[in-house]
């Protein structure tokens, strides 16, 4: 065996080229920094959702409370919801002029009063092949007849049109 001094190692010009030790750490950086934008991404997506879903709950705790307002047109004395009031056509197209203003502003919605194991929903056509729904409920009495008026729900279910 030969031995090469060890001042002959040291100056030694035959070296391998440094270049690619700096390659794995490189890679390491750019994988974190594709992880933190990952996570910047996401969490600015489920905040816009939690935002949306939240205007949707608004929206709809509005419309309910306009609904429940004594100066209703199906709101009778003693804040009673007269269901036979609902029923009629005259209803239905105030109820429809009032889901197209709301149209304008991406968001449609039905009236579900329930009482009981029964339920009516207004307008009596219910789209029920929508996306993410909300729903907002107020415990009221309703009006059934002249001899009976039973504890209810007045539900508003609202979605979004976009």
């Amino acid at each position: 065996m030969k031995k090469t001094p060890i001042r002959s190692l040291i100056k030694d010009t035959k070296a391998i080229s440094e270049e690619f030790t700096s390659l794995p750490a490189l890679s390491v950086v750019m994988i974190g920094f594709t992880l933190f934008i990952l996570l910047i991404a996401n969490v600015y997506s489920s905040y816009a959702l939690k935002v949306s879903s939240l205007d949707k709950y608004q929206t709809a705790d509005f419309i309910s409370t306009k609904l429940t307002n004594p100066d209703c047109y199906f709101i009778k004395e003693g804040g009673l919801v007269d269901l036979l009031a609902l029923k009629t056509p005259t209803s239905n197209a105030i109820l429809n002029s009032m889901r197209e203003q709301y149209k304008r502003s991406d968001f449609d919605f039905i009236i579900r009063v329930s009482w009981g194991s029964y339920s009516v929903d207004f307008p009596e056509d219910p789209v029920y092949n929508v996306g993410d729904r909300v729903a907002v409920s107020k415990d009221i009495g309703v009006y059934l007849n002249e001899a009976q008026t039973v504890p209810g729900k007045l539900t508003i279910i609202l979605w979004s049109l976009k």
